[in-house]
């Protein structure tokens, strides 16, 4: 496995290949940190997303949050777990 450098992104498509279930991880070598970014749900009717922004404003918070799902693809795993074991 080839090294990965310092704050490059590394993506992770999920097995449906929605490119709203992409995780994103960029490794800092200067602080040992990993960067995770995920996308949360976007709602593409716009009364969606006025009833998503009057619950905000009314300040009404989901005991869930925003969650969606995201299956690892097995081709992952290794450089997953390269990534991580550099926090060690």
């Amino acid at each position: 496995m080839d090294d990965i450098q310092p704050l490059e992104a590394q993506y992770f498509d999920c097995a449906c290949f929605s490119p709203e279930h992409t995780l994103r991880f960029v490794w800092d070598d200067e602080d040992n940190e990993i960067y995770t970014e995920v996308y949360l749900r976007h709602y593409r009717n716009f009364f969606q997303r006025l009833w998503a922004a009057l619950k905000y404003v009314c300040g009404h918070t989901s005991k869930y949050g925003h969650w969606d799902c995201f299956i690892m693809q097995p081709k992952d795993a290794e450089r997953l777990k390269f990534l991580l074991n550099k926090l060690k």
